[in-house]
């Protein structure tokens, strides 16, 4: 999730006027990396792993 975020924000930087990543105060570009990074954590965590053999 992530990595498609940098990609859409990299073609929207270059195509569109210039958008850094600002924190104070936060930005559309940088609340939605934050969305993304959430999301990608999320994931991880709500995997189920390996179940163990009994």
């Amino acid at each position: 999730m992530t990595v498609i975020w940098f990609i859409v924000w990299l073609i929207a930087n270059n195509v569109g006027g210039d958008e850094p990543l600002r924190l104070d105060p936060v930005n559309v570009w940088t609340a939605t990396l934050i969305a993304a990074i959430a999301l990608d954590l999320g994931a991880a965590h709500a995997r189920p792993g390996p179940r163990p053999r009994s």
